[in-house]
């Protein structure tokens, strides 16, 4: 009839389909039950029993109220999953807090003096890679080549796999995947649950450097001076570039660019920094830097951070310089060196500020802009760039088998905490710090 709603067998089913996690109040079922006790029944000689008129008011009465209890509470779970979604889980998918390794975690920090909540031995020593957290699972690749899964809470391991070559590259997860790099110049890639190889692809040289993952790509370099973009799901080559010589740290990466690092261990070996196009591997710069290695690149605030001379024992190459991440211009009047002329190497970089450690046992803390130092700090051993920020607080770890706590804002050391064996870089994450260190561990560290 127009102007009126029919009430039909479909319209009811609507009506009284509920969303299948609702529940309706523990005592609604109880106060119906009771309210029809209560009330008078007439009696039928051939059907046994009818309700009476008041007992089917009750009954109507009962349903109704309960159908607009359980749309109230419909409606607060649909505003409060609305207004309160679950906060994420926190990560840490590749080396140095993310593709631009500037040593950026999210955090938070342990509170107060950590202590050490649990370190698990793996099948061999570590390098100065930082280990990944996703999903609560600790991860980290070792030099006797062996890919570890830890429970971040307990540290038991989950699952091991063996590469069959040294694990000198730090890990990233991709999909789903943990991809790393061995020495005998494969780039592989592991299902992150259960550590199945999925595929591999075979470089040019050994894999030190660390991958980058980048719209389904999964973009890596060797010693053997190529530069590679596979797919992230097949492993099949989808470019590839030669760097002007082997990449033997990180590269990294920034809204769609390539950073790389490249050199040679020989004073006469000019090193290259260099940018491309992650979709296409078509070069967008190259700039000359001082012989030697470069360290792994680190991007912050448009520009572009790499030390300078790794591997070599001639003082006068041993340099920090400043790009311009768009054109690959120099931006420091001058590169910076240690007092000392010792090796340097990049920590973090945030907040208008480089962190730089130097095998001479000093932090120097750079302007970004110009590469004038800060301030200095004594961390009496260093050798790696082994540092990470999280919450306003710089993690430092040294050769010395220590990890160090700096406050950012006003200079001062917080705290230091020994571990056994030389730590890599920290991973900070969910109120713990995660090291892997050269004694073979990976510790976990949580507020005091």
């Amino acid at each position: 009839m127009s102007g009126s709603m029919r009430l039909t067998d479909d319209a009811i089913r609507t009506a009284l389909s509920l969303p299948a996690d609702l529940r309706a109040p523990a005592d609604l079922v109880d106060g119906i039950m009771t309210a029809v006790a209560a009330a008078p029944q007439r009696r039928s000689s051939w059907l046994g029993w009818r309700p009476s008129r008041r007992r089917r008011l009750v009954l109507q009465m009962a349903v109704a109220i309960g159908l607009l209890a359980l749309a109230a509470s419909a409606a607060l779970l649909l505003i409060g999953g609305r207004h309160a979604p679950p906060a994420p889980s926190p990560t840490t998918t590749t080396y140095h807090g993310g593709p631009a390794r500037d040593g950026v975690n999210p955090g938070p920090g342990p509170s107060g003096t950590p202590r050490i909540a649990w370190a698990t031995d793996a099948k061999g020593p570590f390098g100065s890679w930082s280990p990944l957290v996703s999903g609560g699972v600790v991860y980290a690749g070792d030099q006797n080549g062996f890919v570890t899964a830890l429970d971040e809470l307990t540290g038991k391991v989950l699952w091991q796999q063996d590469l069959h070559a040294s694990d000198n590259s730090g890990l990233t997860l991709a999909n789903g995947l943990i991809v790393a790099g061995d020495d005998a110049g494969f780039v592989h890639a592991l299902d992150a649950a259960t550590g199945q190889e999925r595929w591999w692809y075979k470089a040019l040289g050994p894999v030190h450097s660390v991958a980058v993952a980048w719209d389904g790509l999964v973009i890596d370099a060797s010693l053997g001076g190529d530069l590679v973009a596979l797919d992230v799901v097949t492993g099949r080559r989808v470019w590839s570039a030669g760097t002007a010589g082997p990449v033997s740290r990180a590269i990294a990466e920034v809204d769609g660019t390539v950073f790389t690092g490249s050199g040679g261990a020989t004073p006469s070996t000019p090193g290259t920094l260099a940018a491309w196009d992650a979709a296409t591997g078509r070069r967008h710069w190259a700039t000359r830097v001082d012989p030697g290695n470069t360290t792994s690149v680190t991007v912050s605030g448009g520009r572009v951070f790499v030390g300078e001379g790794l591997d070599l024992s001639t003082a006068d190459v041993h340099h920090i310089e400043a790009f311009d991440a768009t054109s690959g211009a120099r931006l420091w009047p001058a590169p910076f060196a240690a007092p000392t002329g010792k090796g340097l190497l990049i920590g973090a970089a945030a907040g208008g500020s480089v962190y730089t450690t130097a095998t001479d046992g000093n932090l120097y803390v750079l302007d970004a802009a110009t590469g004038a130092v800060q301030w200095p700090a004594s961390i009496s051993s260093t050798q790696s760039p082994n540092g990470a920020i999280a919450d306003g607080v710089l993690f430092i770890a040294s050769d010395d088998r220590l990890i160090h706590a700096f406050d950012i804002a006003s200079h001062a050391p917080l705290w230091q905490v020994a571990v056994r064996g030389v730590p890599g870089a920290p991973a900070v994450v969910d109120g713990r710090i995660f090291v892997a260190t050269s004694a073979g561990q990976i510790v976990c560290l949580v507020g005091g």
